[in-house]
């Protein structure tokens, strides 16, 4: 048995948000790990990185293994209508869009949960959960941060749960920043509006299981 996994993160110099993009794909590569060994269940992880993926060659870099279901997870820039790396667009609502036909797509990322979701969503992607709004990312706290987002992969992968529940966890998770006092309050704010602006689009029913092929 076997689950196949993606991580696309921006790590170029070129990227703002580089060191908390990097910090992300450790955090869930050991998330991965976790899981595989907890689990022992194969897992099969690309890792796309800037200098590795681009517009014209992500297409083959996932043809063996968006064939059957897959997780992607997305670290980067992003607007309504795209996914960048590097400052290229390398998924948009026109450009590689059915290459995550058979997936479930979790990003940090900002408003990819417009348009670009909607069009994912009606290319066969399975679900999608994001950002429809500006996905903040204080300075200072990259790993508060990064926890928080990975709150989402710990609750879906390790612990089992559904993505819907999954999200309510994520959720859950801001809240708890929220309304953390040690916090300044103005990064509280920034958290709030993160948690605002979660989507699910898709089949929200799905556990880890349903990925195992």
């Amino acid at each position: 048995m076997r689950l196949n996994t993606v991580i696309i993160a921006d790590d170029s110099a070129e990227c703002s948000i580089r060191d908390l993009c990097v910090l992300l794909k450790n955090n869930t590569v050991q998330l991965l790990q976790q899981y595989q060994a907890t689990q022992r269940i194969d897992v099969n992880n690309v890792i796309l990185s800037s200098g590795v993926v681009t517009k014209n060659n992500i297409s083959e870099n996932l043809s063996e293994i968006n064939n059957a279901n897959f997780i992607s997870f997305w670290f980067g820039h992003g607007e309504k209508d795209r996914f960048t790396i590097a400052n290229e667009a390398i998924v948009t609502t026109t450009v590689n869009h059915y290459v995550f036909s058979n997936a479930l797509i979790y990003t940090f990322s900002c408003y990819n949960g417009q348009e670009l979701a909607d069009v994912l969503i009606a290319n066969k992607a399975i679900a999608f959960v994001g950002y429809d709004k500006e996905a903040q990312c204080p300075l200072g706290i990259d790993d508060i941060t990064s926890q928080i987002v990975q709150t989402f992969i710990a609750s879906f992968m390790v612990e089992g749960k559904s993505v819907k529940e999954a999200v309510s966890d994520l959720k859950a998770a801001y809240n708890n920043a929220v309304y953390n006092e040690k916090i300044e309050p103005f990064i509280r704010g920034y958290f709030q509006t993160n948690r605002d602006a979660l989507v699910l689009k898709g089949n929200g029913d799905l556990t880890v299981n349903d990925f195992i092929i």
